[in-house]
């Protein structure tokens, strides 16, 4: 397992953390860029409270099934969450 300060994409729904996700690259324009497809993607009669931010977050990270780094377990975020 690697320990690593990263760019994710995180989802808050209704003041929870909900989902995260490592940007390629680690390069935070890419993640607004990703935020805002996200938040354009949003039904306008939802009943939760969905929240995207992008930062940096230091996370433990491991392989997927196809040999891609994936957030396993967030440490430390700038969100104090």
């Amino acid at each position: 397992m690697l320990v690593k300060t990263v760019i994710a994409l995180c989802m808050w729904v209704n003041g929870s953390l909900d989902g995260h996700m490592l940007v390629e690259g680690n390069n935070i324009s890419e993640c607004l860029k990703i935020k805002r497809q996200a938040e354009r993607n949003l039904s306008d009669n939802r009943e939760n409270t969905i929240r995207y931010a992008c930062g940096f977050v230091k996370a433990e990270l491991k392989e997927d099934a196809e040999g891609n780094l994936k957030i396993y377990k967030i440490l430390e975020d700038k969100y104090g969450d």
